[in-house]
């Protein structure tokens, strides 16, 4: 009997030893939860919040007209050649030759006197092959071999590169090279946080393009690449809101150099034409009047100052209403906006002609 008492004794003494432990587990875990918890809540109410406010949760959708482009490792893009329809407007057909220019109606080949690099606005994006700037010059010039080779999307630092490629590396020797420049070109350049926004890769992520940045005086370059969305942002707003801060602050300050950074690749993009034996200009498409209102006066008063040939061309004609003026009313510069470009730097190259400088 006195042994019993005794196995009783110890069992209770190790159930009293034990329930302490027992207890302090809970606890934490009790704990535990209640953070979890809240912080759950307290991220549903966020994002209730954020929503409520109208924050947008980050998309990846890719566009159904994007067959004109295709990868490039070290443009990020180049055009794709083929027909592909624009999206705006009419939707308009465009013609990409074997070479990645658009159409112009000049003889195929690398014979060329004139070539042309640039931006969509130069590329003609939905209008038709026809009625682009460049093929209105050829059938104005007809003894002339006009070479379109700009790309949508593009901004000083690709066209500089495609540039490169084509004087250097492919073999064309033209007599005049014209970069036609347009204000929202140097935020694309540096890649300010507005355009990183606006470039989307082949599916739909954040891409930002061949940029550069300047430092000390100096340009450094990056190449392309896909920025990889965080977990839950194409379903969180709360998310979505706060990668977008983050990659805003990486990005701060971009904007204080941008013009000067352009100017220096534009020198560049001289250097190079008059090493193949071209004239080199810069037409200026459009001097930041309605309806886009991008500054271009810091880089073209810096280049006229460099000595580089620069003249304006901002349309100015007789039609102001913007629905016959852009396409579908809302979009790119329409035909009569090529019209009035192809007149002005026609005239110009008459007048160079003229005077033997040509």
């Amino acid at each position: 009997m006195a042994r019993v008492h005794a196995i009783v004794a110890l069992v209770s003494k190790q159930s009293a030893d034990v329930l302490p432990d027992k207890a302090r587990t809970s606890t934490f875990v009790l704990r535990i939860a209640t953070i979890l918890l809240t912080l759950v809540l307290m991220a549903g109410g966020a994002e209730t919040v954020a929503r409520m406010a109208h924050v947008p949760v980050f998309r990846v959708e890719q566009s159904a007209y994007i067959g004109w482009a295709k990868r490039d490792p070290v443009l990020g893009w180049r055009n794709n050649p083929g027909v592909y329809l624009s999206h705006e407007g009419q939707h308009q057909p465009m013609t990409f030759l074997a070479d990645g220019s658009r159409a112009t109606g000049a003889p195929p080949g690398t014979d060329t006197s004139i070539l042309i690099v640039g931006c969509s606005f130069s590329t003609g994006y939905g209008v038709r092959d026809e009625e682009t700037y460049a093929a209105r010059l050829q059938q104005r010039f007809p003894a002339e071999r006009v070479r379109n080779f700009a790309v949508s999307g593009y901004g000083t630092y690709q066209s500089l590169l495609l540039l490169r490629e084509l004087l250097e590396k492919r073999g064309y020797r033209p007599r005049l090279v014209i970069y036609p420049f347009m204000g929202m070109h140097p935020g694309r350049n540096v890649l300010t946080y507005q355009f990183l926004e606006g470039f989307r890769a082949y599916g739909g992520q954040r891409f930002p393009p061949p940029h550069v940045e300047l430092h000390n005086g100096q340009l450094t370059a990056y190449p392309p690449y896909v920025v990889p969305n965080w977990p839950l942002e194409q379903e969180s707003a709360v998310v979505s809101l706060l990668h977008a801060a983050t990659l805003r602050n990486a990005m701060a300050g971009r904007e204080q150099y941008q013009f000067e950074a352009t100017t220096m690749l534009i020198e560049q993009m001289k250097q190079v034409a008059e090493k193949a034996g071209a004239r080199f200009v810069v037409a200026t498409l459009w001097n930041g009047k309605d309806p886009w209102r991008f500054p271009t006066k810091p880089v073209t008063d810096a280049i006229r100052q460099d000595s580089i040939e620069e003249f304006d061309i901002t349309y100015d004609g007789p039609e102001t209403h913007f629905e016959k003026l852009l396409v579908g009313g809302t979009g790119h510069p329409g035909p009569i906006i090529h019209q009035w470009w192809a007149d002005r730097i026609g005239d110009w190259l008459s007048k160079e002609k003229a005077a033997g400088r040509y």
